[in-house]
């Protein structure tokens, strides 16, 4: 998905082309884009907003994981990443729970991307960017790209549904089938919430979940998962809905786990690579969910 960008056609202030890119946003917003390194005039980054622009000059804006941020902690604060995968076109890292995938706007100082742009930095003294993202209570395969046109490349496998996603769960009891496919549609609602559509309603983006079971233990089972789309927390919906929601789920579950934790990981990914193999990178369950899927008791 390539960056907002706009081709200036009258000389003129950075604010007034901003706001030619987005009519909608406030100047205050505006400016926060600027301060944060995420407004470039011909590849370079501006620093004011009353900066003069001239005719034929190309604005773009990047995404908050391009952008340098708010005031941040040191980057030798910031613990390293594990590392999965590594080579010059892309980088694979091991997110733990409970980690941001990236920075909201209320801009957390320690976010998976920050540790894994700080480690490409030293390391490689090299860029990343953010392919996708996990939600902060799921642990697991995370994928960043070297460049904007791997980036993009990557992106569109994620669209056209090319890209092999498997993830692990441990649910609380047992399905009644040994695998199955979960298609209800997931809405997103007016208070930022998820929820799914009911049957007969016309709303909401499709999902779907295949699933099948692994393991049972005495009172959970653990369910490997590959999901075809990426919906916000289309598993845990999915789960919950057939009576076995994921462990730890206190929002669509039965409250916090033992092990304090949502029991959910991305363990594996499978993608075609920018020089046109076919890798997959995987990602060991946490010892966590095994403990999970053994205990006797609630």
């Amino acid at each position: 998905m390539a960056n907002p960008r706009i081709e200036v056609e009258e000389r003129g202030h950075l604010m007034d082309v901003l706001s030619i890119l987005y009519p909608e946003a406030k100047k205050n917003s505006l400016r926060r884009m600027i301060d944060h390194g995420r407004v470039l005039i011909d590849g370079n980054k501006a620093s004011r907003a009353k900066e003069i622009v001239r005719a034929g000059s190309t604005v773009e804006t990047l995404s908050r994981s391009e952008g340098d941020g708010p005031a941040r902690k040191k980057v030798d604060s910031i613990p390293e990443p594990e590392i999965l995968y590594d080579d010059s076109k892309l980088l694979v890292v091991n997110k733990p729970a409970g980690l941001l995938s990236v920075a909201t706007p209320r801009g957390e100082a320690d976010t998976m991307f920050d540790r894994a742009l700080n480690w490409a930095s030293k390391n490689h003294s090299t860029r990343v960017h953010l392919v996708h993202r996990l939600d902060r209570e799921t642990s697991g395969c995370l994928l960043l790209s070297k460049s904007t046109e791997v980036r993009d490349m990557l992106q569109k496998q994620f669209k056209d549904r090319t890209i092999e996603r498997i993830y692990h769960a441990v649910v609380y009891g047992k399905p009644s089938s040994e695998s199955g496919v979960e298609k209800s549609r997931v809405k997103e609602t007016k208070d930022k919430r998820v929820r799914l559509v009911q049957k007969g309603e016309r709303a909401g983006k499709e999902a779907i979940t295949n699933w099948r079971i692994e393991e049972t233990g005495p009172m959970h089972s653990l369910i490997r998962i590959k999901i075809d789309t990426g919906r916000r927390a289309q598993i845990r919906l999915h789960m919950s809905s057939i009576g076995c929601p994921v462990s730890g789920d206190t929002r669509y579950g039965r409250g916090k786990a033992s092990v304090n934790r949502l029991c959910l990981h991305a363990s594996a990914l499978g993608f075609e690579h920018p020089n046109g193999s076919r890798i997959k990178v995987e990602s060991d369950i946490p010892s966590k969910l095994f403990s999970e899927l053994r205990r006797k008791s609630l």
